[in-house]
């Protein structure tokens, strides 16, 4: 069965009353979604109840590495730049350095409670990655991404991995001569933090709710970026996870659909997993500039026709209400032979 989902933040289905819940989730399957998708430490067991008897799977999700609490509770977990400096806040985003044990076990923690706590049919991780801000500093139209993380516990455990010495010097230059002799190394470095953080979870998973998938949010970068800068190895990371969803929002990063097919089909040759990417139903902010109806029925086309892909999700499911977009899904699902719907 081709997944066809819709993902909706909290502030929409944790107000909802039952028969709130009953009207909306009918009205997401009518538009031809079959999976729920939310993200948060904590669910409402009714709302996933009254999914699931809609015939509706409904996936939870964890966010890995992001979070303005944690920061202000530990300033330690600030990513640093080449510089030296603190990674800036874009916008809403600013990252969490995922090399800290301690927190990454607490998160950790907070998976396993969530597998034990709730009937969920399946996991998906957010922000499992090194910081960035993708969706702005991936565009074609700003600087060079900025790379992270230099904070000295990071460079201790890099010294470890790597068997090396690092000169006592500033952290400019530290981070310059790491990524003059030890380029290789490093990137390796930070693609082991990311899939061993993902074999733990990936074993809470199998633990607490076995059979259920692990599903990880990868960032559309070309693989050396994803690599390099965030982390993301999906050669490393298939041993673990059972799905993978490209975050392709390509009106957010001023592309074609025809970018879509070229990143999943990159993605593809490094993976044999599924494929379900996320897909941008509209602007994402009031400001933004809406994109046409035709443009979105080739942003489902290029998801739904790749040979690489099990479906998509509609982020977000919210916007699937407006500007006739849900009604359009649900006629080229419709009109797809039996057996892609």
């Amino acid at each position: 069965m081709t997944l066809i989902g819709a993902y909706l933040g909290s502030p929409d289905w944790q107000r909802w009353n039952s028969k709130q819940a009953e009207a909306e989730l009918s009205r997401y399957k009518r538009y031809g979604v079959n999976t729920i998708f939310a993200e948060a430490d904590h669910y409402r067991r009714d709302i996933i109840q009254i999914a699931q008897d809609c015939a509706l799977r409904f996936m939870g999700g964890l966010t890995c590495f992001n979070s303005k609490d944690a920061l202000v509770q530990n300033p330690e977990l600030h990513p640093i730049c080449r510089d030296g400096r603190r990674r800036p806040q874009m916008n809403w985003y600013l990252g969490i350095t995922p090399s800290y044990q301690a927190y990454a076990q607490s998160r950790l923690d907070v998976l396993k409670q969530m597998a034990n706590a709730y009937n969920l049919d399946g996991i998906w991780l957010d922000f499992i990655r090194w910081p960035l801000h993708w969706e702005h500093e991936l565009r074609d139209d700003t600087p060079a991404p900025l790379e992270s993380s230099f904070d000295e516990h990071t460079l201790r455990r890099f010294a470890e991995f790597a068997d090396i010495d690092i000169p006592a010097v500033a952290t400019s230059r530290k981070s310059d001569w790491i990524l003059r002799a030890h380029r290789d190394q490093w990137i390796d470095f930070k693609c082991w933090i990311i899939t061993d953080f993902v074999a733990q979870a990936k074993a809470i998973v199998d633990a607490h709710l076995a059979g259920k998938p692990l599903g990880l949010d990868i960032v559309p970068a070309t693989s050396p970026q994803r690599e390099r800068l965030l982390g993301q190895r999906l050669h490393d990371l298939s041993t673990h996870a059972d799905c993978f969803s490209p975050m392709l929002y390509h009106h957010a990063l001023g592309f074609s659909p025809k970018w879509m097919t070229e990143t999943l089909d990159e993605m593809a040759t490094e993976t044999d997993k599924p494929l379900v990417p996320f897909v941008q139903v509209d602007a994402f902010t009031s400001e933004g500039e809406l994109y046409a109806a035709r443009e979105w029925e080739r942003v489902l086309d290029a998801a739904l026709s790749h040979g690489g892909c099990a479906g998509l999700i509609a982020f977000t499911g919210d916007m699937l209400h407006a500007n006739g977009r849900g009604r359009s899904m649900e006629g080229l699902l419709r009109r797809r032979p039996a057996s892609s719907a």
